[in-house]
């Protein structure tokens, strides 16, 4: 998977798009410096949370026929996503930034721990208990990433369909009712990837159409499938081979 960036001197100066438009290997501090066509040394920090990327790798290999490499990527995509929904609703309760990371950290090496935060979190948020994963599919993850089992695609998109059925609706009620804080989370990702040189240079931000995606509010968008948005990923894949 390689992600689109635009140089956005070659915008501002109103060059044909193809002119500034490169693909760059996805990184994982989410900070992206090349030089365009046109010469212009630009550096762009992606705006996706870890989960919105995650997501996507995940689908991409199904494409590319690896399955399990493809159930390894969603199940990190809805770890990282339980880490985002604490954020979001930490910021919420008004809890400080440093406070936060460090009582991540005492979390941080166990997705056990991780998902017991995440569940009594949500808990007392909401009054009820979260939709997760079913015991099957849990089963189905833990013999794919620990006992070697290799699954067919169908079984891949189906366990990413399931993952697709725990996150969005969490995902669309903290679009709706959390904005502030989602957008303090996102702040809090973009400061994160600044370096101390960056004053003396250009630096820009940038959003890509992702499955999983805070940026994108289309009703039709969050209500497709995983088998639906192959279409769409396999024109990204050609352009980026053009």
């Amino acid at each position: 998977m390689k992600l689109p960036i635009i140089c956005m001197q070659c915008a501002q100066e109103q060059k044909q798009q193809i002119e500034g438009f490169s693909f760059v290997e996805i990184r994982d501090d989410g900070r992206y410096e090349f030089t365009c066509t046109n010469g212009h040394q630009t550096t762009t920090i992606l705006q996706q949370q870890k989960f919105e990327i995650l997501f996507d790798i995940g689908a991409y290999a199904i494409l590319d026929g690896y399955y399990r490499e493809a159930v390894s990527s969603f199940t990190s995509s809805l770890e990282r996503f339980y880490e985002f929904y604490i954020k979001v609703i930490t910021i919420n309760k008004k809890i400080e930034e440093d406070t936060f990371i460090s009582s991540w950290k005492l979390v941080s090496k166990q997705s056990e721990r991780q998902l017991g935060a995440f569940i009594f979190l949500y808990t007392l948020e909401h009054g009820k208990t979260p939709f997760l994963l079913s015991p099957s599919n849990v089963e189905f993850r833990n013999d794919v990433i620990h006992k070697g089992k290799i699954p067919t695609k169908a079984e891949a998109l189906d366990y990413g369909n399931d993952v697709l059925k725990v996150i969005r609706p969490i995902l669309n009620d903290l679009k709706e009712n959390y904005k502030d804080s989602v957008n303090k989370v996102v702040f809090q990702h973009l400061s994160a990837c600044r370096c101390d040189n960056d004053k003396d240079k250009p630096v820009s931000t940038m959003t890509v159409r992702t499955i999983l995606s805070l940026s994108v509010y289309e009703p039709g968008h969050n209500e497709l499938s995983l088998e639906d948005t192959m279409l769409w990923l396999r024109m990204m894949k050609l352009q980026q081979k053009a």
